[in-house]
């Protein structure tokens, strides 16, 4: 057995790179949202492939906003995948709407479109697909099926970031979309988040509506009742930083989830999901798929590696507790670990954690 080390599930990259832009922002004395929130705006824009990203202060946050900015409200109904982080389905909610919970293709984990339009009814209002550990939705069939019910779009591209399909970056399909910069996301800010639209009325609504009712600050007639969710300039010198580095985290993270899958081939009682050809992913998190990940997940724990269950299905979680027809998504989760992802895990660390793993489903 391999000598013990503490490997975490996560720890985001960074380094000098931030300290750097943190001394500076700090010494331009402009820490609240300002010039380096636009400079993080211009280039996450540039990135998407949109005419408007606009900063507020976490990804949770971008989702309410975007649905409010498509006027999704009480009585309406938004089908949301059972396989996601509950933020999804709670900023429906927020909005005094009604989350529908569909169903997963059980390779990808990624939204069945089938599922999804068997839940439509007359008062879906719209559909949130959601690009679930870093590998696009269909976007595809999901853009037919809005269009077939003439459904809004709002896209989940939380864990996205450099992620495509057919060579569009998701975050640009739909009518208004999300991405998160929480600490575990591929590129992070601590806390952040951004709505992505390319509709130029939308996006005006949407700085009104984020800034206190007013378009911008440093005066007090408020045209609008609104809120105070912007993102800091510390935040976003944060994230220039990471901006900057981004494809070296990528092709980091790449490297690591090729790693596993070779150092874990051929070993019996283990898979990793599928990948959709037609896709480009970054892997949010490296996953594979056990017949006991629990047991599996509390070895590691006891040999210093950290792990984490998949997502528990919404329909089942304790504050929704719902009728819902999701067996891909039950099934994803009693199957399911993520394992240590960190952009910055050596070579070492990987295979000690894939040893680990050898040990454990040879007993």
């Amino acid at each position: 057995m391999l000598q013990r080390r503490e490997i975490p599930q996560f720890a985001p990259y960074l380094g000098e790179e931030e300290i750097r832009e943190l001394i500076e922002t700090i010494r331009n004395n402009w820490i609240t949202e300002g010039p380096k929130a636009k400079e993080f705006e211009s280039r996450i824009a540039g990135i998407i492939g949109v005419k408007h990203a606009i900063v507020v202060n976490n990804g949770t946050i971008s989702l309410y906003l975007a649905l409010r900015l498509l006027d999704v409200g009480p009585g309406d109904e938004v089908i949301v995948p059972d396989f996601t982080f509950i933020a999804s389905a709670n900023a429906v909610t927020l909005t005094g709407a009604t989350p529908v919970f569909c169903d997963i293709d059980p390779e990808t984990f990624n939204i069945d479109v089938g599922s999804a339009e068997r839940t439509i009814s007359n008062r879906t209002k719209a559909i949130m697909p959601v690009h679930i550990y870093g590998q696009a939705a269909d976007m595809d069939a999901v853009c037919d099926l809005a269009k077939s019910y003439k459904l809004k779009m709002v896209e989940d591209a939380a864990q996205g970031i450099k992620v495509t399909f057919k060579g569009k970056h998701v975050g640009s399909f739909g009518d208004v979309n999300c991405m998160s910069f929480y600490a575990d996301k591929t590129m992070t800010t601590g806390e952040g988040g951004a709505i992505l639209t390319d509709d130029d009325i939308l996006a005006e609504k949407c700085v009104i509506l984020k800034n206190q009712g007013r378009p911008e600050r440093g005066r007090y007639v408020h045209e609008h009742i609104g809120f105070n969710f912007r993102l800091t300039d510390l935040q976003a010198a944060v994230g220039v930083a990471q901006l900057n580095k981004l494809d070296d985290i990528v092709r980091r993270k790449k490297h690591n989830e090729k790693l596993y899958r070779e150092l874990l081939a051929g070993v019996p009682n283990i898979e990793f999901p599928y990948k959709d050809p037609r896709g480009y992913d970054v892997p949010f998190r490296v996953n594979i798929l056990v017949k006991k990940p629990e047991d599996l997940r509390l070895y590691l724990d006891s040999r210093g590696i950290g792990s984490r269950r998949f997502f528990y299905p919404l329909h089942k979680q304790p504050c929704y507790n719902v009728n819902a027809n999701c067996p891909n998504a039950i099934h994803a989760y009693e199957r399911g670990l993520s394992l240590p992802s960190a952009a910055g895990m050596s070579e070492d660390d990987i295979a000690y954690v894939a040893q680990e793993i050898r040990t454990f489903l040879s007993q």
